[in-house]
């Protein structure tokens, strides 16, 4: 959060709070020193005979007041700070304020009266030589940090109660994002896409920890996050809106990661997550978990979407699904796309395709997705006799519906006279399934 700093006049600042998600309110507070900004936010979950919480936090230190309308990355930064906070349950009855640290740089915890009780404690900090731009954690004892184009893994020392440098591993360009799986940590980069670099612990007291790079991204891409989809697969999205999705080589020896799927959202995009934001247990058919797997049968209800935030307050999500399913509607789409100009099938800007969107630069083509709010107008914005006209268009379009619609669990369809009346409701029928998968 970017606020000014009450004491120090017009001068550029970060807080941290803890908010009760029911209420609203407040339930503790850091504030950071004049000109020092947020970068990254990590929790670490640490669990044995006593379980601890604690709250990683990266930060950097502008050099100088910039202009408001500038942001983080292009302010210039001499250096940054780790620091780690527990963050722990307390009961109080009164507003309190709790000094967090020995220095005197403006930092507090504020507990507000009748709010749950949390505290942030001041546990640890560690100057770094640059903004701690990406955070995550690694089991209980390591913490990964993204320094510039460097990151170094810290390891805890229970006995001194501090966390020391235990290995590291340059890159070519600064990283922006960490995401964990096992030992594997997926590096999203300012030009190089995503890296995968690959931790090995120590075995006994004369060995050394190690962190490797193994993989590398075939294309460019100014990143913005990257994540794990599965233990072989990788998503990420850059700056520019363009979607994509990775998979690690099958063969050992192979280096760099194959472009699985991508498609370009034409907004500028800042997160990226993999869940869904309301739990889903009866996902439709259609609806797989992520994996290289053509036609993974696990059990769906451990699917997840993509879930992107735009820049623009906009939520996107991308779901996986069967063959059969895209291929129906990839065929459904190239049909809407081909009706003539005026219908209401057919898209205003259909002329530059849906699925391209509106500022597709990249060399890279949209490959591997299907439009799903083209595919929604066929079910929310025509009747059924523009639906019948749409699939008389195509006849590879009523094939394939009818051919899933026979191998299909989802039911029979209400009787139909014909069979180009029976194919309409089914494809409208799977769409209107297959949109229950999103956040909406």
């Amino acid at each position: 959060m970017r606020v000014q700093h009450p004491a120090a006049g017009p001068s550029l600042t970060s807080c941290l709070k803890v908010v009760d998600p029911e209420t609203g309110r407040s339930c503790a507070e850091v504030q950071f020193r004049p000109l020092e900004l947020v970068r990254s936010l990590a929790t670490w979950h640490i669990r044995g005979q006593k379980s601890y919480r604690y709250v990683c936090v990266g930060t950097a230190q502008l050099t100088e007041q910039g202009d408001m309308q500038d942001s983080v990355q292009q302010q210039q930064a001499t250096g940054g700070r780790l620091v780690i906070y527990n963050l722990k349950p307390v009961k109080r009855k009164s507003r309190s304020r709790l000094a967090l640290s020995p220095e005197v740089d403006r930092m507090a915890a504020v507990s507000s009266a009748g709010a749950p009780g949390y505290e942030l404690k001041y546990v640890w900090e560690s100057d770094r030589s640059g903004p701690v731009s990406a955070l995550a954690s690694l089991g209980d004892a390591y913490l990964v940090v993204a320094v510039g184009a460097r990151c170094v893994v810290l390891k805890l020392d229970v006995v001194q109660k501090r966390l020391i440098e235990c290995c590291e591993c340059p890159l070519r360009f600064a990283a922006v994002s960490l995401d964990i799986c096992g030992h594997d940590i997926v590096v999203g980069s300012t030009r190089e896409a995503v890296n995968v670099l690959r931790f090995t612990a120590a075995e006994g007291d004369s060995g050394c920890d190690k962190l490797e790079p193994v993989y590398s991204a075939r294309f460019g891409a100014n990143t913005a996050d990257a994540r794990f989809l599965a233990a072989d697969l990788v998503a990420g999205v850059d700056h520019s809106g363009f979607v994509f999705v990775a998979g690690l080589p099958v063969k050992s020896a192979e280096f760099g990661l194959d472009f699985a799927l991508g498609m370009h959202l034409g907004t500028e995009c800042t997160r990226l997550r993999v869940g869904q934001m309301v739990q889903r247990l009866d996902l439709p058919e259609h609806v797989l978990a992520w994996s290289r797997s053509a036609n993974d049968s696990s059990d769906n209800r451990s699917a997840g979407c993509i879930v992107i935030s735009t820049l623009s307050g906009g939520m996107w999500t991308i779901a996986r699904i069967s063959d059969d399913a895209f291929a129906l509607l990839r065929r459904l789409e190239l049909a809407m796309l081909a009706m003539p100009p005026l219908h209401p099938a057919r898209p205003l800007f259909a002329a530059s395709g849906s699925i391209n969107r509106a500022r597709n630069t990249s060399r890279i083509q949209p490959t591997g997705i299907v439009d799903g709010s083209l595919s929604a107008t066929f079910v929310q914005h025509l009747t059924t006799a523009e639906r019948i006209e749409v699939v008389d268009s195509s006849p590879d379009l009523m094939q394939a519906a009818l051919a899933v619609a026979e191998r299909s669990i989802l039911g029979p369809c209400p009787a139909a006279p014909d069979p180009h009346t029976t194919a309409a409701e089914f494809v409208a029928r799977l769409v209107h399934d297959l949109s229950r998968v999103s956040i909406c």
